[in-house]
C-alpha cells in the first residue's frame, strides 16, 4: 500500500507541502472563510502554511476574510507546537534559574518571570497562582501534567515550575 499523503500549496507562499503541514480554511460564503481546524468541513478550501509569516500575511488579504478568532485560534496551535518546555526545562533542571512546586514558587514569587503550571492542577491552586501571578504581571502558561512536570526532577508529580532567570523567561515567552 501507498503511504502517499495528499499535498496543497499555501495560499500565501505558493509552496505546496504535506496537506497535515497546512493549516485548512473552509470557504463559508464568497469572501467569508473559517478556520477548519479538524480539516473536516463540508466546503471548498484554501490552505496556508503553519508559520507566523503566511498567517500575518492572509490576515492583511482583503479576498480571504477571516475572523479574529480564527486567526487567534491558528497562532495559539503555532504557539503549542513550536515551544517544547518539556526538553528545555529537562536542560535547566540544575541551574538555579528554576523554582518548581506551589511552595517554593510562592515564597519565590517576587523573583520570578514565567510560570509554567500543569494542565492539569486543582483548581484551587491554578487560580492562587493565576491570581498572584496577574498582580505582578508574570507571564504564564499551562503545559504538560503534573507527571511530566514532576519527570524533570525526578519528582511523582510537579505543579508549577517558575523561571526565575529574565532572559530565560523572554525566550520561553516570546
Amino acid at each position: 500500500m501507498d503511504n502517499h499523503s495528499p499535498e496543497r500549496t499555501c495560499v500565501v507562499c505558493r509552496e505546496k507541502k504535506d496537506k497535515s503541514d497546512l493549516f485548512r480554511i473552509a470557504k463559508i460564503s464568497e469572501n467569508n472563510y473559517s478556520f477548519d481546524e479538524k480539516q473536516k468541513m463540508q466546503a471548498r478550501a484554501i490552505y496556508v502554511c503553519k508559520t507566523h509569516e503566511c498567517i500575518k500575511r492572509i490576515s492583511k488579504n482583503k479576498k480571504y476574510s477571516l475572523k479574529i478568532e480564527d486567526l487567534l485560534s491558528m497562532v495559539n496551535l503555532l504557539k503549542k507546537q513550536s515551544k517544547d518546555y518539556l526538553n528545555i526545562l529537562k536542560a535547566m533542571k540544575n541551574s538555579e534559574h528554576l523554582a518548581f512546586g506551589i511552595n517554593m514558587v510562592m515564597d519565590e514569587i517576587e523573583h520570578i518571570h514565567f510560570l509554567i503550571i500543569a494542565e492539569d492542577i486543582s483548581e484551587k491552586n491554578d487560580k492562587k497562582l493565576i491570581t498572584k501571578a496577574k498582580e505582578l504581571n508574570i507571564p504564564y502558561a499551562h503545559f504538560g501534567n503534573k507527571t511530566q512536570l514532576g519527570e524533570i526532577f525526578n519528582k511523582d508529580e510537579v505543579n508549577v515550575i517558575a523561571i526565575k532567570n529574565k532572559k530565560v523567561a523572554r525566550g520561553l515567552v516570546d
